[in-house]
């Protein structure tokens, strides 16, 4: 059945850039789940990847060649404001230097201490075709992902701790599936050229780009009276600052929408290779789950405020009854309405609901079943964590309400 609103609500609470970023994204979004439903993952290959790949090249080796001539000025003769400009371009460089990613606040998994753990991944990896990450993490977060950590680009895959709680079994395959999916073909090292290159980017960009117009300025001096004064001077600034920033702005703008495709792309794909080990149920559940991350948010602050334990509340959530066929036809159009997604850069959730319904998979039973098996040796390996990370999410939890 096609869609009737192919397009996401207008969100005027957005920025210039922010809208055009979105609708970019929605755009090749909506293109690309047409494509995999016609013809599921063989139209899972990107187009762009190589175009995409040729801007971030340029962009970086634009950004040493710039940082090869500040040397060569750094060391021939000048006077005081050749000096000054140096000074100044160095200070550019840093603040516009790459840097390593690395695993903020999460627990790495010792091999030794949660050898299930490690087993369930390297199983689901093999299944996936992908190679197992170098490391496992958990956090306190409502989320999961993979990534390039270090100047090695290691790949790393962390999984919030309170969302694996209040899953089934067979959406914790699926869950994992997807993000190990990420990792076939080196999906996380191609993403790290890029990103360094975006990264980049977007540093210019927020250094160049004007405050708003209402933002507050530490130089006012009230004593004189002049806050008229500054609103004029600070437009006049804005003004300036938005001739200098629009070449950088349309740049990143372009860069983005030319990676649009690659990574929605990556993720129908990642969605479509864990239906195929986890089942087509399972993926569907999993996303009607996320799209309540809200709720859950909700459920669990709830405890905490009663000083209950969070993940006891959130463990209750798994005896849910699966949804209906017409629940999950009103979920997707809840999704569709109010622009559900698990982030910015993922496809709305009800194009990714629609690309698993056109292909639907069954699980091969007696490997789903000991995936059961490894799921609940590495849950109980977890379980073990809660007590270590109950009062950090209770605390993030209470901050959040207030």
């Amino acid at each position: 059945m096609p869609d009737p609103s192919p397009s996401s609500p207008a969100r005027s609470d957005l920025s210039w850039f922010a809208r055009r970023r979105l609708a970019a994204t929605d755009a090749t979004a909506r293109r690309t789940h047409d494509e995999l439903v016609a013809r599921g993952l063989d139209a899972a290959t990107s187009r762009g990847t190589s175009a995409v790949t040729l801007l971030a090249v340029l962009v970086l080796v634009a950004a040493v060649a710039a940082v090869l001539l500040l040397a060569l000025a750094t060391v021939t003769p000048k006077g005081m404001w050749g000096w000054v400009g140096v000074a100044a371009g160095w200070a550019l460089v840093a603040a516009l230097a790459p840097r390593p990613v690395r695993v903020h606040d999460a627990t790495e998994l010792d091999p030794a201490h949660f050898p299930a753990t490690h087993r369930l991944v390297r199983d689901l990896a093999s299944a996936v075709g992908a190679p197992p990450p170098a490391t496992v993490h958990v956090d306190t977060d409502f989320g999961a992902g993979v990534v390039s950590t270090g100047w090695a680009q290691r790949p790393a895959l962390v999984v919030g701790l309170p969302l694996w709680t209040c899953l089934t079994d067979e959406e914790r395959i699926a869950l994992l599936c997807h993000e190990l999916g990420h990792l076939r073909s080196r999906d996380t090292g191609h993403a790290a050229l890029v990103g360094h290159a975006h990264g980049l980017l977007e540093r210019l960009a927020t250094l160049l780009t004007p405050l708003p117009r209402d933002a507050v300025s530490d130089l006012e001096d009230a004593r004189l009276g002049v806050g008229r004064s500054n609103a004029v001077v600070n437009g006049v600034g804005r003004a300036v600052l938005t001739v200098v920033s629009l070449p950088t702005l349309l740049l990143l703008l372009a860069f983005e929408r030319g990676a649009a495709r690659d990574s929605q792309v990556r993720e129908y794909a990642a969605d479509l290779r864990a239906a195929e080990v986890a089942g087509t149920p399972a993926m569907l559940r999993l996303l009607l789950t996320t799209t309540g991350i809200s709720g859950l948010h909700t459920l669990a602050g709830a405890a905490a405020r009663r000083r209950e334990d969070p993940f006891d509340a959130l463990a209750q959530v798994r005896d849910r009854v699966a949804l209906t066929a017409g629940q999950v036809a009103r979920a997707r159009t809840r999704a569709r309405e109010e622009d559900l997604r698990w982030d910015a850069s993922h496809p709305r959730d009800d194009l990714r609901i629609g690309v698993l319904q056109a292909h639907p998979t069954t699980a091969d039973a007696p490997g789903l079943e000991a995936r059961h098996a490894l799921v609940g040796a590495a849950d109980a390996e977890l379980a073990g964590l809660r007590p270590l990370l109950t009062r950090r999410f209770r605390d993030d939890l209470l901050e959040s309400w207030l």
